[in-house]
């Protein structure tokens, strides 16, 4: 049950860590849009 509720967690901390890359990736892509 914990090993369960662990792999869970760092699942989640994985999707959270990944949305932020993605956040940080388009926020950086959007002002090299309207100059490109």
């Amino acid at each position: 049950m914990a090993f369960r509720f662990e792999s869970a967690q760092r699942f989640a901390i994985s999707m959270v860590g990944a949305l932020v890359v993605a956040a940080l990736m388009i926020s950086a892509a959007v002002p090299v849009v309207p100059i490109a």
